[in-house]
């Protein structure tokens, strides 16, 4: 079991997107939060629906995560939990949650996980990319189209849009 996250985010602006993504099956998340009083640990609950290129679902999965602080590496200790674990848990964290759309894309140095954001946070599109190591991390040179980074913006962090809404840069 992989206990470390190791990953770069980055803005996404969609229209340099260079993928049809209505070519491509994706899952729509939903995603709640609770913090400890130090912030030095984070709780999240998260439900998958997958969905082919038409919509239609074709499976869901439900998770439990504690993340450690940090931003590029971070521990991140994860399990699957059933639905009813899930929605009795869910009471906590609903008040802190996102919603979003998540593509997955397949390259050569691994996987893009492409996000659409919905309801409070419509309009932006992040990308993180997770590594193996933080050599690789290290070495990573972002694609033409990724956008701005911001692995080390704390304001583009799932747990704290949920808390505080777009970040300013990008509010409407």
């Amino acid at each position: 079991m992989k206990n470390k996250e190791i990953e770069r985010k980055f803005l996404i602006e969609p229209e340099k997107i260079p993928f049809d993504l209505e070519k491509l099956d994706y899952c729509d998340m939903v995603q709640g939060y609770v913090t400890s009083v130090d912030k030095e640990l984070t709780f999240r609950l998260r439900h998958v629906l997958y969905k082919n290129t038409e919509g239609v679902p074709t499976g869901e999965k439900w998770f439990q995560t504690l993340k450690g602080k940090g931003s590029k590496i971070r521990d991140e200790y994860e399990i699957e939990l059933s639905k009813e674990q899930f929605s009795t848990m869910w009471k906590m964290c609903e008040r802190l949650s996102l919603h979003k759309f998540r593509y997955e894309i397949k390259q050569n140095f691994g996987t893009i996980h492409l996000d659409r954001y919905k309801n409070g946070l419509k309009g932006l599109w992040t990308l993180e990319v997770e590594f193996d190591t933080l050599q690789n991390c290290d070495d990573f040179v972002p694609l033409d189209w990724f956008g701005e980074e911001v692995t080390e913006n704390m304001d583009y962090t799932n747990l704290s849009m949920a808390i505080n809404g777009l970040p300013e840069k990008i509010s409407k």
